[in-house]
């Protein structure tokens, strides 16, 4: 049986081994994809995602309950990103690992695989190259389904921020892909 995320909390707070095997399970997956997404590598991203779990069981006593444990999951998450890049110092992340994430088991073209790929690639390209608070707001709302109010929380500034940042983050995705899509690589 699961427990919900404040037995949870508490079982952490309380050193039980169930509570961290149950953290693991209940969001490792998710972590891993956000670190991925803001990483860029999937290497960076198993090592960001080992830290984030190592920085919740050292903090935990430092949750209060104010906000969802998930937001403040996500809050650590993000911190522990961030603080991967400074330390890895890298102007560009390297693209290794790309998911092909329109498979579904059918049998596909390998051109329509390759162009599919090369999209994949382009609009990775793209999200990477966006400013560091857009990056956030795209991989914590499109790619892990955070609402404006749950990303609010976990970044610590306002839903009109949040909102302003993501129409400026898809601005420029449109601008940065609008030269792919004008060579009619895509139909």
């Amino acid at each position: 049986m699961q427990a919900d995320d404040k037995e949870m909390m508490d079982g952490l707070k309380a050193g039980h081994e169930w509570a961290f095997r149950q953290l693991l399970d209940r969001y490792e997956v998710r972590m891993f994809q956000l670190a991925y997404r803001m990483l860029g590598c999937r290497a960076d991203a198993e090592d960001a995602a080992q830290e984030i779990f190592l920085e919740v069981y050292r903090s935990i006593a430092r949750f209060q309950g104010r906000a969802a444990f998930s937001t403040w999951l996500y809050r650590v998450a993000v911190n522990v990103c961030l603080e991967f890049r400074r330390r890895r110092r890298r102007n560009e992340v390297p693209l290794s690992g790309l998911e092909n994430a329109l498979s579904d088991g059918r049998d596909v073209d390998p051109e329509e695989s390759a162009m599919v790929g090369e999209l994949q690639q382009e609009v990775h390209k793209a999200i990477l190259s966006l400013p560091e608070p857009h990056r956030q707001v795209v991989v914590l709302h499109e790619l892990q389904g955070l609402t404006y109010a749950e990303i609010a929380k976990a970044l610590n500034c306002p839903v009109g921020t949040v909102k302003s940042r993501l129409f400026h983050a898809f601005r420029k995705l449109r601008e940065s892909l609008q030269g792919y899509m004008a060579e009619g690589r895509v139909s």
